[in-house]
């Protein structure tokens, strides 16, 4: 690093903070309204770049995955992904919406009635605040501080005092907005600097005949673009069955904090309307899935044809390959065999400080929610909104300094802490995003079953009994048995107790409109269909854009290898299926069905719950 790099990564940084601390006055106009929602104006373009650069967190992750499994590696996340992103966009999106909440914890006691709701609603803002969030900070922070560690010669703990201290500092001032408008801009960063990166790396490599011809050479099931992947390490390999469970759970992953909920549904909370929030999902399905991680395979390949991971391959690396001990460091050190222009690892570095500070800044806005929402505001219901927002940023604060303690004393194994956070640390929560939304009978106390022993069992089954170990344990094993006990346990523990009263039931249909199985409800509120789509339409919908998004991947590795026809076939499908869904979701019938929400809204005459202390 130069004085020149050094240079570039504080330009980068001063910019966070000025974009970030710019919108400080939008941000506090009307207390915790404006700091979490922004004021409920977020357009749809701004919610798609905004979800995605949250997505994000580093280009070490996706380079980590590439070189240990190959091109075939993403679908341990598409499988998932391109089933719960069309889902949310078309069911959750607009039911987050117009719910008019601030909190998914807040959601709780408009779904459920009496001391039990409130208390759940404590628990699981606890939980999504000192638990999901402070993990996932942790996580993230732990990964972007070994992924810089090798080219900026500091402690961990300097880069997390450094790059983490900066974020937290413009996102306890900017709220929400601020959040927004710095993500646009570091999204921007990212993609320029990794396409940029990509290019001149393979160029200097020999180019893509040479690079896919010595990975053919070298490791050949590295090429293969779907699972299964066969090699001759046991973990270094991806079966069918972990794909089959990873799309089982991608039908529940509305109910992820780190999917569907999460800072994912505060996006939507924060929309102009319910249109708005479902064109920022669709627009994000394209950006997640394929824009935002092309130059990444790119990087990643490039990585496979130089490295040899230690302990992920067997025998001994083929000449001219470089052992690595760890392939979190897989980034850098491609970094390392590049001639690269002065100033332009400064651009690198700040390419990955951009991705980690969109996530943790979006991050610690999110969990800061829950602290003023959920907790802080029924203990002082008077509070003025100037309170409000110190008391949001002092949380900010206190969130920070949490995670970092768990990065740097316990996220160790990487690889491990992937999947843990992808998939096993939610699962037990998955069947919420159903039960909650699309079955009445459902209770407080199965709420309160999912809330208290989801996040536990996830810990200790998978780090407790070592199912993080591929090579001792399949990654579905762990995952079936987490999501198989959640099915269980929540059902049992709902049919075992008395339902909730027709009247929070009501309220909560009238505002939330949900479909599925409401129709006890439905039938003695008098309401009639208008208002929500035919089932049979909401399913092809549903279908549509599963499908186009399925061609979307398809296409995305196909580029990689020049397998031409599958990359035509999943372009063609991914642009027919998507624009037919676009066109039914956006139509004058579905605009007309929104103008009768809207009118059935105000004569129902039900203020906003998380608008009135």
């Amino acid at each position: 690093m130069t004085g020149l790099d050094w240079a570039v990564v504080a330009l980068v940084i001063v910019l966070s903070m000025v974009a970030g601390m710019g919108v400080m006055r939008l941000s506090s106009r009307n207390g915790a309204i404006s700091y979490f929602t922004g004021d409920r104006n977020l357009p749809w373009w701004a919610i798609a770049i905004s979800n995605t650069a949250t997505y994000q967190s580093g280009s070490g992750a996706f380079v980590m995955l590439v070189l240990t499994y190959g091109l075939a590696a993403n679908w341990l996340w598409w499988s998932c992904w391109i089933i719960w992103m069309p889902l949310v966009a078309i069911i959750w999106a607009p039911m987050w919406r117009r719910m008019r909440i601030m909190t998914t914890a807040e959601l709780i006691t408009l779904r459920y009635g009496g001391r039990p709701a409130q208390f759940a609603r404590k628990i699981y803002a606890i939980v999504c605040c000192f638990g999901f969030s402070v993990l996932l900070i942790g996580y993230i922070t732990g990964f972007f501080a070994r992924t810089i560690a090798p080219l900026v010669q500091m402690s961990e703990l300097q880069i997390l005092l450094i790059f983490g201290g900066t974020t937290a500092i413009y996102t306890m001032f900017g709220g929400l907005m601020g959040v927004v408008v710095t993500e646009i801009l570091h999204f921007g960063i990212l993609m320029v600097g990794c396409t940029v990166f990509m290019f001149m790396a393979v160029a200097q490599h020999g180019g893509w005949s040479h690079l896919l011809a010595h990975i053919a050479m070298v490791r050949p099931e590295a090429l293969a673009q779907t699972p299964p992947v066969v090699s001759s390490s046991p973990s270094n390999s991806i079966g069918l069955l972990t794909i089959l469970i990873l799309v089982l759970q991608g039908i529940f992953f509305a109910g992820s904090p780190t999917a569907g909920e999460g800072s994912t549904a505060q996006r939507f909370m924060a929309a102009r309307n319910e249109r708005h929030a479902m064109a920022g999902q669709l627009f994000n399905c394209f950006l997640a899935l394929t824009f935002r991680i092309l130059p990444l395979i790119g990087i990643g390949l490039v990585a496979l044809s130089l490295l040899w991971p230690a302990g992920l391959t067997q025998g001994p690396p083929p000449e001219g390959m470089t052992v690595i001990q760890d392939p979190v460091y897989g980034w850098a050190e491609v970094i390392k065999r590049c001639h690269l222009p002065h100033g332009f690892i400064g651009l690198l570095i700040a390419v990955e400080v951009a991705a980690y500070t969109s996530t943790l800044s979006a991050l610690i806005n999110w969990g800061g929610s829950f602290v003023i929402n959920d907790l802080y505001r029924p203990l002082d219901p008077h509070a003025t909104p100037k309170r409000e927002i110190w008391v949001s940023r002092l949380t900010t604060l206190v969130l920070f300094a949490a995670a970092s303690a768990v990065a740097i004393l316990f996220v160790k194994q990487m690889l491990g802490w992937f999947i843990f956070i992808n998939s096993a640390m939610v699962i037990f929560l998955l069947p919420l995003a159903f039960f909650r939304f699309f079955w009445w009978r459902f209770n407080v106390w199965g709420e309160l079953a999912a809330i208290i022993l989801g996040l536990p069992l996830s810990l200790l089954i998978w780090f407790k009994f070592d199912f993080q170990d591929a090579s001792k344990h399949p990654i579905w094993q762990g995952l079936s048995l987490l999501f198989g006990l959640s099915f269980v346990i929540l059902i049992i523990t709902t049919l075992l107790t008395p339902a909730e009263s027709f009247e929070t039931l009501a309220k909560f249909y009238e505002r939330c409109r949900p479909p599925g199985f409401w129709g006890p409800i439905r039938n003695r509120i008098g309401l009639t269909a208008t208002t929500q789509p035919l089932f049979r339409g909401v399913v092809l919908n549903c279908l549509l854009g599963i499908l186009s998004c399925l061609g979307l991947v398809l296409a995305t590795n196909a580029i990689f290898v020049g397998d031409w026809s599958r990359m035509v076939g999943g372009i063609l499908s991914a642009c027919l299926l998507g624009g037919w869904l676009v066109h039914r979701m956006f139509q004058p019938e579905a605009e007309a069905r929104e103008t009768k929400t809207v009118e059935l809204e105000k004569t129902l005459n039900k203020a906003p719950t998380s608008e009135v202390p």
